[in-house]
């Protein structure tokens, strides 16, 4: 009996030790896998704080350089003119206002600009030019087509691509007033690089914080001229050998007061290498 007794006790002790002994263990696997649990928790919250920082670093980055690339092309345009009174220097040109602006410009355009573009393009009308109104663009006071590119005899063909480019109607009525000029001197085609552009000016290798005219479809980049015989003069790789008609061309142009300027690789080197750079005289003050 006393045998059978001790054996019962001894078996309760045993399953007691085994129950301890897995309690203990469930315990350790539980703690380990609490410890488990909180560093993995740690891990992702430092990702997400890194991961956050990292963000807000690039936010910062990507705004700190939109805000200097504002500054760098903020250009105030005027909403009244800053030169209201035209003056003209020695050659006859007109004077432009310190902004670089021409005179009695202002945006948004103002009654004597309205008169202005409404004599430009009577002007157009009496030179039999067809032309069509082109979608607002940029600081363009009168965007136009012109569907056929041809203006006084002389094709204007786009040196990059085919699109049919917005121009405004002042660049038109130069073009107009010169090309029988132009066409004299034997030339018959035009390949241009770009007319509209919302740049800055770029002059002997610095860029200004002024408009420049192609902002407001004033000036044309061109890249080659035809002549008669169908010669393809390259700016780039005929003018400093000296061609005489690139060079008449420029002479030309230059004797113009139509024309505020002309770049080429013979004044500007650095930044018009490869192009004529022309810009149409506007003067809005006289309407």
């Amino acid at each position: 009996m006393w045998m059978a007794r001790a054996l019962v006790v001894g078996t309760i002790a045993s399953c007691a030790l085994v129950a301890d002994a897995s309690a203990a263990a469930t315990k350790t696997t539980t703690s380990s896998k609490k410890k488990t649990a909180s560093k993995k928790s740690a891990k992702k919250t430092a990702t997400r704080t890194t991961s956050k920082k990292t963000k807000s670093k690039k936010r910062r980055t990507r705004a700190r350089r939109k805000v200097a690339t504002a500054k760098s092309h903020k250009v105030l345009v005027p909403s009244t003119p800053s030169v209201t009174t035209s003056s003209h220097h020695g050659d006859g040109r007109v004077r432009y206002g310190r902004d670089n602006m021409p005179p009695g410009f202002a945006w948004p355009p103002t009654k004597q600009m309205l008169a202005g573009i409404k004599a430009c393009e009577a002007t157009l009308s009496a030179a039999e030019l067809p032309f069509e109104p082109a979608p607002p663009l940029g600081l363009l006071a009168d965007p136009i087509y012109v569907p056929s590119m041809e203006i006084a005899g002389i094709a204007y063909t786009p040196a990059y691509g085919k699109t049919k480019p917005a121009l405004d109607c002042q660049l038109a009525r130069v073009l107009v007033a010169i090309g029988p000029q132009l066409y004299a001197l034997g030339v018959r085609g035009v390949h241009y690089g770009s007319i509209y552009r919302n740049t800055n000016v770029r002059v002997h290798g610095q860029t200004k914080n002024i408009l420049s005219r192609h902002a407001l479809g004033l000036a044309m980049d061109i890249k080659a001229f035809v002549d008669q015989n169908g010669r393809i003069l390259d700016v780039e790789l005929e003018y400093l050998k000296g061609d005489p008609l690139l060079h008449a061309i420029e002479d030309t142009i230059n004797k113009s007061t139509d024309f505020r300027i002309v770049l080429t690789p013979g004044n500007d080197p650095l930044s018009h290498y490869n192009h004529f750079h022309i810009e149409a005289s506007v003067d809005y003050t006289g309407f």
